[in-house]
């Protein structure tokens, strides 16, 4: 289930957009929920943190809090990197600061028009809910590690990165609920990996879904569970544009 959250200071327009999302969801029968709407970028932050649902947002850009809404939605990406943001906004001229900060917003939507607004929140939604369809079943891949005389089966989702072990000839797998350590050559696991695993280092291969913060001063990726890993130059940059 995709959770809905709306950050907008006006109360008749926040009222407005929160019965706007509710009745096309339940219209389109779509698998969504408002989990928070609100003038406060920072509860919408702190709601986020306690939900591992993939989020949907709608920002206004002036809160006049002490973040706007570009800033949050930077926050947010940052806890959801793959979420879906949205700008309601009557600052038009504001939309080229979403490319600065890189957030990557699914629309940015101008508050002149309110068949307008309707129509476009509704195909907002609406794809919204197709393209989350389709990332669950690309995302729902397990890579299979063998080790002894067992087979495990990893969800791609669940693992963090690999690191090459000090044993020779060896791989050690770090996901979220395990740690495995296997025969491998981590050029030769790249191959077999999707997209989403990228090198940062020549000794890790790091799953970029499951990062949390690139420490760019002290050359570390910082992974979802806090485990840091180190960034090499030459690789640290291809997963910065990458990002």
């Amino acid at each position: 289930m995709l959770k809905v959250f709306i950050c907008e200071d006006n109360v008749g327009q926040r009222e407005y957009m929160t019965q706007c999302v509710n009745d096309i969801i339940q219209a389109e029968k779509l698998d969504m929920v408002v989990e928070c709407s609100s003038d406060d970028p920072d509860e919408i932050l702190s709601v986020l943190k306690q939900v591992n649902q993939t989020g949907v947002f709608f920002l206004d850009i002036d809160l006049n809090k002490r973040i706007n809404g570009i800033e949050l939605a930077e926050e947010i990406r940052k806890l959801q990197p793959r979420c879906y943001i949205i700008f309601v906004t009557t600052h038009s001229e504001m939309s080229y600061m979403t490319f600065t900060y890189k957030v990557e917003a699914m629309d940015f939507i101008i508050k002149d028009n309110i068949r307008e607004i309707n129509n476009r929140v509704h195909q907002c939604l609406v794809n919204c809910q197709y393209l989350d369809k389709q990332r669950s079943e690309e995302t729902i891949k397990n890579y299979l590690v063998k080790f002894g005389d067992r087979v495990k089966a990893i969800p791609y989702d669940e693992i963090l990165f690999f690191e090459v072990s000090n044993n020779s000839h060896k791989i050690i797998l770090y996901a979220i609920n395990c740690q495995i350590e296997f025969n491998g050559k981590m050029k030769e696991l790249q191959k077999e990996l999707d997209q989403r695993f990228v090198r940062c280092h020549r000794s890790y291969l790091i799953n970029r879904d499951n990062i949390k913060e690139i420490n760019e001063e002290e050359s570390i990726v910082i992974m979802k569970n806090g485990i840091t890993c180190p960034m090499s130059v030459r690789l640290g940059k291809g997963l910065r544009q990458g990002r």
